[in-house]
């Protein structure tokens, strides 16, 4: 009854993983964070950075994704947990982007290196936040009960890291891009109240599972 109620409450296919992780670790907020720390430097530079980023934020996705599971089964934390605790991540995580205040830009100790950059900001939280670890830890938690999630999450993490490297990697050419700020803007106004939305309806349905309510 619990693996077909949950079944029921949450649509584990490849449309869905894919869709959680483009909002999460996908080009769209990564555009503008790499272009500013990247303004003024030449071409090669900004490759650097991307091919850099790359890399870090790939093998960070899969040491969370191998070592995700085992490490929630060693400390027996039940799959509710883990739902109440990613959905309160990717809440607070979207409440931070909504209510943000700019901050000004400090005077450095000296000008980054491209692999300083890489590794901090734009790997991260650039590509890979606090909420995108939460994201693959529950997935790999839940798929033991879902055939074929594993290898889902494995294409879609593919797919979004080629995606989030070609954007970086061309990131003058996509700047250039008449009117791109302006749907990256609405696009992603769009996104955070869908990671909301998603975040308290992770809590909801393990608060359903608890028997604490009723939906």
């Amino acid at each position: 009854h619990g693996i077909r109620g949950q079944r029921e409450e949450e649509p584990m296919d490849f449309s869905y993983i894919f869709t959680i992780f483009f909002m999460l670790i996908g080009p769209i907020k990564l555009i503008p964070l790499l272009a500013g720390v990247t303004r003024g430097a030449d071409v090669q530079f900004k490759r650097d950075v991307a091919v850099r980023a790359a890399v870090i934020a790939a093998a960070v996705c899969a040491v969370v994704a191998l070592a995700g599971e085992m490490l929630l089964g060693r400390y027996r934390i039940s799959l509710d947990a883990v739902r109440i605790t990613g959905g309160l991540v990717l809440l607070i995580s979207a409440l931070q982007v909504i209510f943000q205040k700019a901050q000004p830009s400090s005077p450095g100790s000296g000008t980054p290196t491209a692999i300083q950059i890489a590794v901090a900001p734009v790997a991260i939280p650039g590509i890979v936040p606090p909420a995108g670890v939460a994201a693959i830890l529950i997935f790999m938690l839940l798929a033991p009960q879902y055939p074929g999630m594993t290898h889902a999450v494995v294409i879609s993490l593919a797919i979004i890291m080629a995606l989030d490297f070609l954007v970086m990697y061309f990131i003058d050419t996509v700047m250039k891009t008449p009117g791109l700020m302006i749907i990256l803007t609405v696009l992603g106004s769009v996104l955070i109240f869908v990671q909301a939305s998603l975040a308290i309806q992770m809590i909801l349905n393990a608060f359903k599972s608890l028997g604490v309510i009723q939906i």
